[in-house]
């Protein structure tokens, strides 16, 4: 059984008076512990799909099982419950965040919300959540407008994980980062990956990045996929012309391959 299931997924947006898709007839997978990357150019759909599979919009149609159920049906307190197990991670956490709200804070929420940690026990667990995250605990008192780039980046990682999620969607997780960073926090989650067995949605732009972590991609032209297998040997070799094309415009892939 699939960890998530996406089924003719379908949702249109009205623009001058006519339907539009945003999303049309998208289908795929993922397995527990697998990185699926959605990749194609502005206004493909890639970022609808993630909101779509979060549930931050509802679809017009099309199915999505989660976990082994249908996780459109849910509703209210059944839906929060369920979103602890799916998480995810935006391109700027100082947008996402109050930037004024502390790294402990930050942490906190999810701890209380979902009941993981009583009050006495949440400051132990905040702790242990930065270290896994690469980060002193001694910034927990920290305002996040006071901290790096990346810093924020690892403290939204540790805010996603802190539920325990089997699958967390990565909206452009790494873009708005520095290329020694970008690295820096690519490995860590590639190392939680392997350690939690975590499944990610992983939408970017940068096939590069894509090659390097992603198992299976799905590249999407106007709302619809053009192509989707293996990452690399898409990436290495692409068969439909928006591939061809995005290949063309990251001239540096020619000198990545391995």
């Amino acid at each position: 059984m699939s960890l998530l299931a996406v089924s003719n997924l379908t949702k249109n947006y009205r623009r001058t008076g006519k339907p539009v898709a945003a999303v049309d007839d998208v289908s795929f997978t993922i397995e527990p512990g697998e990185t699926l990357a959605l990749a194609g150019p502005s206004g493909s759909g890639k970022s609808t799909i993630a909101r779509l599979v979060l549930r931050l919009i509802e679809p017009d149609a099309g199915r999505i099982e989660f976990e082994g159920s249908d996780f459109l049906v849910l509703r209210g307190a059944a839906l929060r419950a369920r979103r602890a197990r799916l998480q995810m991670v935006f391109q700027d956490p100082l947008a996402a965040f109050n930037p004024r709200a502390t790294v402990a804070r930050v942490l906190d929420d999810p701890l209380r919300i979902h009941g993981i940690a009583s009050r006495a026990e949440r400051p132990r667990r905040i702790a242990a959540l930065l270290e896994r995250v690469g980060l002193a605990a001694d910034l927990a008192p920290r305002a996040i407008h006071e901290i790096s780039g990346g810093q924020r980046q690892r403290v939204a990682i540790a805010r996603a994980i802190a539920t325990k999620p089997s699958l967390i969607v990565l909206d452009e997780a790494v873009s708005a980062l520095d290329v020694s960073v970008r690295g820096q926090i690519l490995d860590l989650l590639l190392d939680l990956q392997r350690q939690d067995k975590i499944a990610y949605l992983f939408i970017s732009h940068d096939l590069g990045v894509v090659r390097a972590v992603a198992h299976r991609v799905i590249l999407l032209n106007a709302g619809r996929i053009a192509e989707s297998g293996d990452a690399r040997a898409v990436i290495d070799a692409p068969r439909s012309a928006i591939g061809r094309a995005l290949v063309a415009a990251a001239p540096k892939l020619n000198r990545a391959k391995t």
